[in-house]
Protein backbone atom coordinates (compact mmCIF):
# COMPACT_ATOMS: atom_id res chain seq x y z
CA UNK A 1 0.00 0.00 0.00
CA UNK A 2 2.83 2.55 1.07
CA UNK A 3 4.57 1.76 -2.38
CA UNK A 4 1.59 2.24 -4.33
CA UNK A 5 0.53 5.25 -2.82
CA UNK A 6 4.79 6.49 -3.89
CA UNK A 7 4.33 5.92 -6.81
CA UNK A 8 0.94 7.94 -6.87
CA UNK A 9 2.92 10.69 -5.73
CA UNK A 10 5.45 10.13 -8.36
CA UNK A 11 3.31 10.48 -11.34
CA UNK A 12 2.06 13.30 -9.58
CA UNK A 13 4.79 14.70 -9.17
CA UNK A 14 5.93 14.30 -12.65
CA UNK A 15 2.81 15.73 -13.99
CA UNK A 16 2.93 18.98 -11.84
CA UNK A 17 6.54 19.30 -12.93
CA UNK A 18 6.16 18.66 -16.52
CA UNK A 19 2.74 21.48 -16.64
CA UNK A 20 5.37 23.78 -15.86
CA UNK A 21 6.63 23.33 -19.29
CA UNK A 22 3.53 22.73 -20.93
CA UNK A 23 2.33 25.76 -22.50
CA UNK A 24 -1.59 24.84 -22.80
CA UNK A 25 -1.94 23.35 -19.86
CA UNK A 26 0.12 27.15 -18.68
CA UNK A 27 -2.57 28.77 -20.59
CA UNK A 28 -5.61 27.00 -19.36
CA UNK A 29 -4.64 28.28 -15.77
CA UNK A 30 -2.89 31.54 -16.56
CA UNK A 31 -5.71 32.90 -18.63
CA UNK A 32 -8.59 32.23 -15.90
CA UNK A 33 -5.90 34.03 -13.12
CA UNK A 34 -5.41 36.64 -15.62
CA UNK A 35 -8.82 37.42 -15.78
CA UNK A 36 -9.46 37.44 -12.26
CA UNK A 37 -6.82 40.28 -11.88
CA UNK A 38 -8.86 41.88 -14.81
CA UNK A 39 -12.37 41.80 -13.27
CA UNK A 40 -10.73 42.67 -9.23
CA UNK A 41 -9.93 45.98 -11.30
CA UNK A 42 -12.97 46.83 -13.13
CA UNK A 43 -14.34 46.54 -9.49
CA UNK A 44 -12.54 49.10 -8.07
CA UNK A 45 -13.54 51.66 -10.98
CA UNK A 46 -16.42 53.45 -10.27
CA UNK A 47 -18.30 55.97 -12.56
CA UNK A 48 -16.63 59.84 -11.65
CA UNK A 49 -17.88 62.06 -9.50
CA UNK A 50 -16.90 65.23 -10.66
CA UNK A 51 -16.76 66.98 -13.86
CA UNK A 52 -15.63 69.81 -15.64
CA UNK A 53 -18.65 71.38 -17.87
CA UNK A 54 -18.06 73.98 -20.36
CA UNK A 55 -21.54 76.11 -20.90
CA UNK A 56 -21.58 78.47 -24.12
CA UNK A 57 -24.70 80.74 -23.33
CA UNK A 58 -24.67 83.11 -25.93
CA UNK A 59 -28.42 84.44 -25.20
CA UNK A 60 -27.48 84.74 -21.65
CA UNK A 61 -30.46 82.75 -19.94
CA UNK A 62 -28.58 81.86 -16.81
CA UNK A 63 -28.34 78.16 -17.81
CA UNK A 64 -24.69 78.38 -16.66
CA UNK A 65 -25.60 79.59 -12.94
CA UNK A 66 -28.45 77.25 -12.80
CA UNK A 67 -26.03 74.38 -13.34
CA UNK A 68 -23.69 75.54 -10.41
CA UNK A 69 -26.62 75.77 -8.27
CA UNK A 70 -27.92 72.77 -8.99
CA UNK A 71 -25.41 70.05 -9.96
CA UNK A 72 -22.95 70.51 -6.65
CA UNK A 73 -20.45 68.00 -8.66
CA UNK A 74 -19.98 70.08 -12.04
CA UNK A 75 -17.82 72.58 -12.21
CA UNK A 76 -18.79 75.33 -14.87
CA UNK A 77 -16.11 76.80 -17.02
CA UNK A 78 -17.95 79.79 -19.58
CA UNK A 79 -16.98 79.13 -22.87
CA UNK A 80 -17.51 82.03 -25.67
CA UNK A 81 -16.50 80.28 -29.16
CA UNK A 82 -18.14 76.94 -29.77
CA UNK A 83 -14.53 76.14 -31.88
CA UNK A 84 -12.88 76.78 -28.39
CA UNK A 85 -14.87 74.88 -26.03
CA UNK A 86 -14.61 71.83 -28.81
CA UNK A 87 -11.31 72.39 -28.26
CA UNK A 88 -11.15 72.09 -24.88
CA UNK A 89 -12.85 68.73 -24.86
CA UNK A 90 -10.30 67.48 -27.77
CA UNK A 91 -7.75 68.30 -25.44
CA UNK A 92 -9.75 67.10 -22.14
CA UNK A 93 -9.84 70.14 -20.28
CA UNK A 94 -13.64 69.80 -20.00
CA UNK A 95 -15.57 66.78 -19.92
CA UNK A 96 -18.28 67.88 -21.97
CA UNK A 97 -19.50 71.21 -23.56
CA UNK A 98 -23.25 72.71 -23.36
CA UNK A 99 -24.24 74.77 -26.20
CA UNK A 100 -27.09 76.50 -25.39
CA UNK A 101 -29.18 77.94 -28.62
CA UNK A 102 -32.14 79.20 -27.33
CA UNK A 103 -35.14 79.23 -24.94
CA UNK A 104 -35.92 75.15 -25.74
CA UNK A 105 -32.96 73.97 -27.71
CA UNK A 106 -29.77 72.54 -26.37
CA UNK A 107 -26.73 70.72 -27.94
CA UNK A 108 -24.47 68.75 -26.26
CA UNK A 109 -20.82 67.64 -27.08
CA UNK A 110 -18.95 64.79 -25.31
CA UNK A 111 -15.81 62.90 -25.84
CA UNK A 112 -16.27 59.35 -27.02
CA UNK A 113 -12.87 58.13 -26.30
CA UNK A 114 -13.70 58.85 -22.08
CA UNK A 115 -16.69 56.45 -22.04
CA UNK A 116 -17.04 56.89 -17.66
CA UNK A 117 -17.50 60.47 -18.78
CA UNK A 118 -19.46 59.84 -21.80
CA UNK A 119 -22.22 57.51 -20.52
CA UNK A 120 -22.18 59.56 -16.83
CA UNK A 121 -22.70 62.99 -18.59
CA UNK A 122 -25.45 61.85 -21.04
CA UNK A 123 -27.86 60.81 -18.34
CA UNK A 124 -26.99 63.81 -15.86
CA UNK A 125 -26.99 66.78 -18.93
CA UNK A 126 -30.32 65.30 -20.19
CA UNK A 127 -32.06 65.16 -16.84
CA UNK A 128 -30.31 68.72 -16.42
CA UNK A 129 -31.82 70.65 -19.27
CA UNK A 130 -35.30 68.74 -18.75
CA UNK A 131 -35.20 70.47 -15.43
CA UNK A 132 -34.19 73.38 -16.72
CA UNK A 133 -36.71 74.26 -19.38
CA UNK A 134 -39.62 72.50 -17.65
CA UNK A 135 -40.25 69.35 -18.85
CA UNK A 136 -42.58 66.76 -16.62
CA UNK A 137 -41.04 63.36 -16.77
CA UNK A 138 -43.60 60.84 -17.38
CA UNK A 139 -42.42 58.33 -14.79
CA UNK A 140 -40.36 58.28 -11.76
CA UNK A 141 -37.53 55.25 -11.91
CA UNK A 142 -35.75 54.57 -9.47
CA UNK A 143 -33.01 51.17 -9.84
CA UNK A 144 -31.80 49.53 -6.67
CA UNK A 145 -29.42 46.90 -7.27
CA UNK A 146 -29.70 43.96 -4.93
CA UNK A 147 -27.12 40.64 -4.65
CA UNK A 148 -23.66 40.65 -5.48
CA UNK A 149 -23.31 43.81 -7.77
CA UNK A 150 -19.84 43.66 -8.42
CA UNK A 151 -18.65 42.95 -12.01
CA UNK A 152 -15.80 39.95 -11.15
CA UNK A 153 -18.55 38.13 -8.67
CA UNK A 154 -21.69 38.25 -11.08
CA UNK A 155 -19.10 36.80 -14.04
CA UNK A 156 -17.38 34.18 -11.47
CA UNK A 157 -19.79 31.40 -12.32
CA UNK A 158 -19.99 31.15 -16.20
CA UNK A 159 -15.62 31.50 -15.95
CA UNK A 160 -15.27 28.78 -13.12
CA UNK A 161 -17.55 26.62 -15.15
CA UNK A 162 -15.16 27.69 -18.54
CA UNK A 163 -12.09 26.57 -16.43
CA UNK A 164 -12.70 23.34 -15.12
CA UNK A 165 -14.33 21.91 -17.83
CA UNK A 166 -11.34 23.17 -20.16
CA UNK A 167 -8.77 21.87 -17.46
CA UNK A 168 -10.82 18.12 -17.59
CA UNK A 169 -11.69 17.64 -21.14
CA UNK A 170 -8.64 19.18 -23.09
CA UNK A 171 -5.47 19.04 -20.61
CA UNK A 172 -6.51 15.18 -18.69
CA UNK A 173 -7.19 14.17 -21.99
CA UNK A 174 -3.69 15.07 -23.98
CA UNK A 175 -1.71 14.25 -21.21
CA UNK A 176 -3.34 10.95 -20.83
CA UNK A 177 -2.97 10.29 -24.40
CA UNK A 178 0.92 11.74 -24.56
CA UNK A 179 1.60 8.77 -22.98
CA UNK A 180 0.52 6.48 -25.50
CA UNK A 181 3.17 8.88 -27.33
CA UNK A 182 5.71 8.63 -25.72
CA UNK A 183 6.08 5.07 -25.08
CA UNK A 184 4.86 5.32 -21.39
CA UNK A 185 2.02 2.90 -21.48
CA UNK A 186 4.65 0.06 -22.98
CA UNK A 187 7.09 0.50 -20.28
CA UNK A 188 5.10 0.05 -17.89
CA UNK A 189 4.13 -3.14 -18.94
CA UNK A 190 7.16 -4.36 -17.94
CA UNK A 191 7.73 -2.75 -14.51
CA UNK A 192 6.17 -3.31 -10.85
CA UNK A 193 4.06 -0.19 -11.82
CA UNK A 194 0.30 -1.35 -12.75
CA UNK A 195 -1.56 0.30 -15.63
CA UNK A 196 -4.54 1.33 -13.43
CA UNK A 197 -1.83 3.53 -10.82
CA UNK A 198 -0.85 5.59 -13.93
CA UNK A 199 -4.91 6.28 -14.68
CA UNK A 200 -5.63 6.79 -10.77
CA UNK A 201 -2.29 8.84 -10.78
CA UNK A 202 -3.98 11.27 -13.89
CA UNK A 203 -7.10 11.99 -12.77
CA UNK A 204 -5.81 12.97 -8.96
CA UNK A 205 -3.12 15.47 -11.29
CA UNK A 206 -6.53 16.79 -12.91
CA UNK A 207 -8.34 17.52 -9.79
CA UNK A 208 -5.35 18.96 -8.41
CA UNK A 209 -5.20 20.92 -10.86
CA UNK A 210 -8.75 22.32 -11.33
CA UNK A 211 -9.26 22.83 -7.87
CA UNK A 212 -5.50 25.05 -7.30
CA UNK A 213 -6.74 26.99 -9.90
CA UNK A 214 -10.38 27.94 -9.04
CA UNK A 215 -9.31 28.75 -5.10
CA UNK A 216 -6.91 31.22 -7.03
CA UNK A 217 -9.48 32.49 -9.05
CA UNK A 218 -11.81 33.09 -5.79
CA UNK A 219 -9.49 34.13 -3.69
CA UNK A 220 -8.88 37.14 -6.27
CA UNK A 221 -12.22 38.00 -6.69
CA UNK A 222 -12.87 38.42 -2.68
CA UNK A 223 -14.64 34.93 -1.85
CA UNK A 224 -12.85 35.02 0.97
CA UNK A 225 -15.50 37.26 2.69
CA UNK A 226 -17.65 34.42 2.20
CA UNK A 227 -19.04 32.53 5.67
CA UNK A 228 -18.10 29.00 6.30
CA UNK A 229 -21.21 27.61 5.09
CA UNK A 230 -20.67 28.99 1.65
CA UNK A 231 -17.08 27.90 1.77
CA UNK A 232 -18.34 24.05 2.59
CA UNK A 233 -20.66 24.71 -0.46
CA UNK A 234 -18.62 26.06 -3.13
CA UNK A 235 -15.52 23.01 -2.54
CA UNK A 236 -17.88 19.98 -2.35
CA UNK A 237 -19.09 21.92 -5.86
CA UNK A 238 -15.98 22.16 -7.01
CA UNK A 239 -14.63 18.85 -6.06
CA UNK A 240 -17.67 17.47 -7.82
CA UNK A 241 -17.68 19.08 -10.49
CA UNK A 242 -13.65 18.90 -11.27
CA UNK A 243 -14.15 14.73 -10.92
CA UNK A 244 -16.56 14.49 -13.51
CA UNK A 245 -14.87 16.79 -16.50
CA UNK A 246 -11.57 14.85 -15.10
CA UNK A 247 -13.32 11.99 -15.72
CA UNK A 248 -14.71 12.96 -19.07
CA UNK A 249 -11.24 13.58 -20.15
CA UNK A 250 -9.48 10.23 -18.96
CA UNK A 251 -12.33 8.68 -20.77
CA UNK A 252 -11.10 10.49 -24.03
CA UNK A 253 -7.73 10.40 -23.27
CA UNK A 254 -8.11 6.06 -22.90
CA UNK A 255 -10.34 6.25 -26.55
CA UNK A 256 -7.71 8.12 -28.46
CA UNK A 257 -5.06 6.36 -30.70
CA UNK A 258 -2.73 9.38 -29.37
CA UNK A 259 -2.23 13.01 -28.30
CA UNK A 260 -3.10 14.46 -31.94
CA UNK A 261 -6.63 12.17 -31.92
CA UNK A 262 -7.11 13.17 -28.05
CA UNK A 263 -7.19 17.14 -28.82
CA UNK A 264 -9.47 16.98 -31.57
CA UNK A 265 -12.26 14.42 -29.40
CA UNK A 266 -11.41 17.04 -26.65
CA UNK A 267 -12.21 19.84 -29.01
CA UNK A 268 -15.70 18.21 -30.37
CA UNK A 269 -17.21 17.66 -27.13
CA UNK A 270 -15.76 21.14 -25.00
CA UNK A 271 -17.85 23.47 -27.12
CA UNK A 272 -21.25 21.43 -27.43
CA UNK A 273 -21.27 20.88 -23.40
CA UNK A 274 -20.40 24.38 -22.71
CA UNK A 275 -22.56 26.51 -25.30
CA UNK A 276 -25.97 25.34 -24.15
CA UNK A 277 -24.90 26.52 -20.57
CA UNK A 278 -23.86 29.64 -21.69
CA UNK A 279 -27.60 30.45 -23.59
CA UNK A 280 -29.58 28.55 -21.12
CA UNK A 281 -31.56 31.64 -20.34
CA UNK A 282 -32.51 33.09 -23.94
CA UNK A 283 -35.67 30.12 -23.58
CA UNK A 284 -37.25 27.30 -22.01
CA UNK A 285 -35.74 24.91 -24.83
CA UNK A 286 -32.44 26.51 -24.24
CA UNK A 287 -32.54 25.69 -20.80
CA UNK A 288 -34.40 22.22 -21.38
CA UNK A 289 -30.96 21.50 -23.71
CA UNK A 290 -28.43 22.46 -20.98
CA UNK A 291 -30.13 20.49 -18.44
CA UNK A 292 -28.71 17.41 -20.10
CA UNK A 293 -24.81 18.83 -19.66
CA UNK A 294 -22.99 18.68 -16.28
CA UNK A 295 -21.84 22.47 -17.14
CA UNK A 296 -25.47 23.62 -16.44
CA UNK A 297 -25.12 22.30 -12.62
CA UNK A 298 -21.81 23.17 -12.21
CA UNK A 299 -22.65 26.92 -13.26
CA UNK A 300 -26.22 26.88 -11.37
CA UNK A 301 -24.66 26.26 -8.24
CA UNK A 302 -21.88 28.40 -8.50
CA UNK A 303 -24.64 31.23 -9.33
CA UNK A 304 -26.50 30.31 -6.03
CA UNK A 305 -23.68 29.76 -3.85
CA UNK A 306 -21.47 33.68 -4.53
CA UNK A 307 -24.25 35.32 -6.04
CA UNK A 308 -26.98 34.53 -4.11
CA UNK A 309 -25.97 33.54 -0.81
CA UNK A 310 -26.70 30.20 -0.81
CA UNK A 311 -25.26 26.90 0.50
CA UNK A 312 -25.78 23.35 0.62
CA UNK A 313 -29.42 23.13 1.04
CA UNK A 314 -30.03 24.71 -2.25
CA UNK A 315 -27.43 22.84 -4.61
CA UNK A 316 -28.47 19.25 -3.36
CA UNK A 317 -29.81 18.92 -7.09
CA UNK A 318 -26.76 20.06 -8.46
CA UNK A 319 -24.74 18.32 -5.97
CA UNK A 320 -26.48 15.01 -7.13
CA UNK A 321 -26.58 15.24 -11.01
CA UNK A 322 -22.70 15.95 -10.70
CA UNK A 323 -21.96 13.27 -8.61
CA UNK A 324 -24.00 10.88 -10.68
CA UNK A 325 -22.07 12.09 -13.95
CA UNK A 326 -18.92 11.61 -12.32
CA UNK A 327 -19.90 8.14 -11.24
CA UNK A 328 -20.84 7.47 -14.70
CA UNK A 329 -17.86 9.12 -16.44
CA UNK A 330 -15.86 7.39 -13.94
CA UNK A 331 -16.91 4.17 -14.59
CA UNK A 332 -16.93 4.69 -18.18
CA UNK A 333 -13.22 5.56 -18.03
CA UNK A 334 -11.87 2.80 -15.70
CA UNK A 335 -13.52 0.00 -17.76
CA UNK A 336 -12.28 1.81 -21.19
CA UNK A 337 -8.91 1.75 -19.11
CA UNK A 338 -9.39 -2.29 -18.14
CA UNK A 339 -10.49 -3.00 -21.93
CA UNK A 340 -7.20 -0.82 -23.29
CA UNK A 341 -4.97 -2.69 -20.65
CA UNK A 342 -6.20 -6.34 -22.31
CA UNK A 343 -5.32 -5.31 -25.29
CA UNK A 344 -1.92 -4.22 -24.56
CA UNK A 345 -1.26 -7.91 -22.63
Amino acid sequence: MGETVRRLGAFIKKDLIESTRNRSIFIAVLLPVLASLLFSVLDSVQTPKQFSIGVLDQSDLGFASFVESTALNFEVRIVHDEEEGRDMLAAGILHGLVAVRGGSSFQIFLDSGRPLYFFALKENLTSLIEVYVGAVPAYDLEVVAVGEGRVSRSVLPVWITVTMSMIGIMVVSGMFAEEKDSRTLDAIGVSPVGYHELLIGKGVFGVVLSLGTVLIMLLLNGAYNMGPAAWAAVLILILCGSLCFTAMGLLIGVLSKGQSAARSAAAIVYFPLLFPTLISDLSTSTRLLAGLFPTYYLFTGLESILLHGGGLPGIWNEFAVLAGFSVLLLAAAALAHRRMVNVRV
